[in-house]
């Protein structure tokens, strides 16, 4: 293998980020993540990490022209359902991949239509009188559940299921648990940071009753005359895209997993457990090994050929292979994400309307003192399946460790989030 000098990828960069009209736009700036949810009804029940604001699909597809009742959008990778939701706003029918159950769960919750009966129902819904469960922690394999959740805090939680459980309307039963699921969170010891659980510095007596109750009121607030074309949701993995009838799209509308290592199962891992939507470990592990490859917890030893390696995404592996990282499994995960990525665009051209649009929101990622430009490399990859790249828009840095920046250099203007806008 010949030794390849770091400098040379930044002549590459530059060269692709003026073939695929590559330009900064900070107005996206906030838009690219969830941030800007809290004051939207619906979206603001759950704050899902890994999100971007429903004001960016609306503005993207007021640029394209394809904000028009009777089109049909698709989201492979349906996260928060933020695409589906908007959606269903706009008067759109939507098709949509989620693989995590939990997330899937709350889609259908969020975009379910429900009668004023049916929210009145959830709004009378009184929570138990609280009695006492012996051994409450035994249920859970979760080596972790003790931590968690204090005893007391658990055993409401776990008599608030079992009365839902005896709901008899099957959409008034989806929206009490999706209520449940979203305080868990809030409730616990513990909070979401980085790429998983981190004890919370400040505890705050929540009740888990007290807070059912009161996001029970919004839900059903939020919900009134939200009616529309309710989204079809598929609980798998858009890699399993062709195993299904679907219709043709005038517009894709995603982000998928970003290349960083960060596994969105351990991320949720509090919703999972104590959703009962994961009951072992050997459970977790299938469905984290169905993933797209992003981190190392994914099937990293997946036989792929290199249909997908272009002349720069072979030289980053080289350059890589040739590095001592912090885990050189590190370099199998992306050529396999690469690969991977290139089959999920492969379905979705062939499902999109000649003249229609696949819109991509991702960051890129950093490895061995190199930033990785995934937005570019997907572009590469959309262009030799066919798709016209219109634009990328880079909307913000990403962030990483100050001693990981600092040893960047140049590269770490390639650090971004971006839009790349690609049309059939």
């Amino acid at each position: 293998m010949l030794s390849i000098n770091k400098e040379s990828f930044f002549y590459d960069y530059k060269k692709l980020d003026k073939r695929f009209n590559l330009s900064w736009d900070r107005t996206y700036e906030k838009l690219v993540n969830f941030s800007q949810t809290s004051d939207i009804p619906i979206h603001n029940w759950f704050y899902y990490q890994e999100g971007f604001s429903p004001i960016l699909v609306t503005r993207i597809l007021s640029k394209l022209g394809m904000n028009k009742p009777g089109m049909v959008v698709f989201d492979p990778f349906a996260g928060s359902g933020t695409t589906l939701l908007t959606a269903k706003k706009s008067g759109m029918k939507s098709y949509g991949f989620e693989l995590n159950p939990f997330s899937e769960y709350m889609i259908r919750a969020k975009t379910t239509n429900y009668s004023k009966e049916e929210l009145d129902k959830v709004k009378k819904f009184k929570v138990p009188k609280f009695s006492k469960i012996k051994r409450v922690y035994d249920k859970y394999e979760l080596s972790i559940i003790k931590n968690l959740f204090d005893e007391e805090k658990l055993i409401k939680i776990e008599l608030l299921k079992k009365k839902i459980s005896l709901v008899k309307n099957e959409k008034v039963k989806m929206l009490l648990y999706a209520d449940l699921w979203s305080i868990l969170a809030q409730v616990s010891n513990y909070r979401k940071g980085g790429n998983g659980l981190k004890r919370k510095r400040v505890m705050k007596d929540y009740d888990p009753f007290v807070e059912f109750n009161l996001k029970k009121n919004k839900m059903s607030d939020d919900l009134q005359n939200k009616n529309g074309f309710e989204p079809h949701i598929i609980n798998d993995s858009c890699l399993n895209m062709d195993h299904y009838k679907l219709p043709k799209f005038n517009l894709s509308f995603f982000s998928p997993p970003y290349a960083n290592c960060f596994d969105p199962f351990e991320v949720y891992k509090i919703e999972l457990w104590v959703g009962e939507f994961v009951k072992s470990y050997d459970e977790l592990r299938v469905k984290r090994k169905t993933a797209l490859t992003s981190n190392l917890n994914a099937n990293i030893h997946k036989q792929i050929d290199k249909s997908h390696r272009t002349e720069l995404l072979d030289k980053i592996i080289d350059y890589l292979s040739s590095k001592r990282l912090w885990d050189m499994r590190i370099v199998s995960m992306l050529d396999i994400y690469f690969n991977e990525m290139k089959n999920v665009l492969e379905m979705i051209f062939s499902k999109t309307k000649k003249g229609g649009f696949c819109v991509v929101v991702v960051g890129n990622s950093a490895y061995g003192n190199l930033s990785i430009p995934t937005d570019l490399l997907l572009a590469e990859l959309g262009q030799k399946i066919g798709f016209k790249i219109k634009q990328i828009i880079a909307a913000r840095n990403n962030e990483t460790s100050s001693q990981q920046h600092s040893n960047l250099d140049k590269y770490s203007e390639y650090l971004r989030e971006s839009i790349v806008i690609m049309k059939k």
